[in-house]
């Protein structure tokens, strides 16, 4: 899955991979098929039923005819079996193509916020701020590695509830590990690579504490003295399964929001310091 976008110029709309920009919505939306189950057992007694009538040389069934089982996809190489996910058939045409592609989500937050919140006691102080955004979904561009479990990396531990056969069916929504270069129905752009990006993370908090009168204490020419201790980017509270969910592919490109290919966490900090006014 690359980092593309699909643009309507002059009423002609330009096909790509994982963006469409079009009138009437935001840039750079999420395009894409939209998951409508996955394949069992019971579905392939109608998966064989509607094979009947399937002409593969044109891609099609006969006009009129109403179909038994999940909806195949002409981008598939394979067909479908027991844990692979099979989409919507938006025209009902009963073959799902290009032309069942539909905005699937939005990069763009219903609103991103920020804020600070500080309190004194007595010599004692906190200051902490904290930021965030609501609403977004992500494409994790490393799924598609590591949800077809081909080894190329370490895997999330959502995997353990993949499909793997009748006996162990899983959650009903990780598919069957398959190979990347198979072009299953699994590794097309869908819903199922879309996550909740919203999130909040403390980005700092500082304790400090200061001697009450400290002049009188050093008989000198400090006038205040202050220890604290910091830590920046303690901890984020999210959904998201990758790294960090603040993320930008291609540097901001306005096209292709929302992708991340690996972003790098955030690296916590802590500082101890000690401010002395004279």
């Amino acid at each position: 899955m690359g980092g593309a976008s699909t643009i309507i110029t002059n009423g002609a709309e330009r096909s790509y991979k994982t963006h469409i920009t079009m009138e009437g919505q935001p840039i750079g939306m999420f395009y894409g098929f939209k998951v409508k189950g996955m394949v069992t057992e019971a579905d392939m007694a109608n998966i064989a039923k509607d094979d009947k009538f399937y002409n593969a040389a044109t891609q099609s069934f006969p006009e009129g005819y109403k179909l038994q089982g999940p909806a195949r996809s002409t981008a598939s190489t394979t067909k479908l079996a027991p844990g692979d996910l099979y989409f919507e058939d938006t025209n009902n045409d009963g073959v799902v193509n290009d032309e069942d592609k539909a905005i699937i989500g939005s990069p763009h937050p219903d609103f991103t916020f920020g804020f600070m919140l500080s309190a004194r006691y007595k010599t004692w102080d906190i200051r902490t701020a904290f930021n965030g955004s609501v609403g977004n979904e992500i494409l994790d561009g490393q799924d598609y590695y590591i949800f077809n479990m081909e080894g190329s990396g370490n895997q999330y531990s959502v995997v353990n509830d993949r499909y793997r056969n009748a006996q162990n069916p899983g959650n009903g929504e990780i598919y069957r590990a398959a190979r990347g270069s198979t072009q299953s129905n699994s590794t097309r752009l869908s819903t199922f690579y879309l996550q909740d990006g919203s999130y909040l993370r403390c980005t700092n908090i500082t304790v400090g504490y200061a001697f009450p009168s400290i002049a009188k204490i050093t008989r000198n020419n400090i006038a205040n003295l202050r220890l604290y201790a910091s830590a920046n980017n303690l901890f984020t509270i999210t959904n998201y399964l990758g790294y960090n969910p603040d993320v930008d592919y291609n540097n901001g490109a306005n096209l292709t929001p929302g992708v991340d290919y690996g972003k790098y966490p955030l690296a916590k900090s802590y500082n101890f310091g000690v401010q002395v006014t004279f």
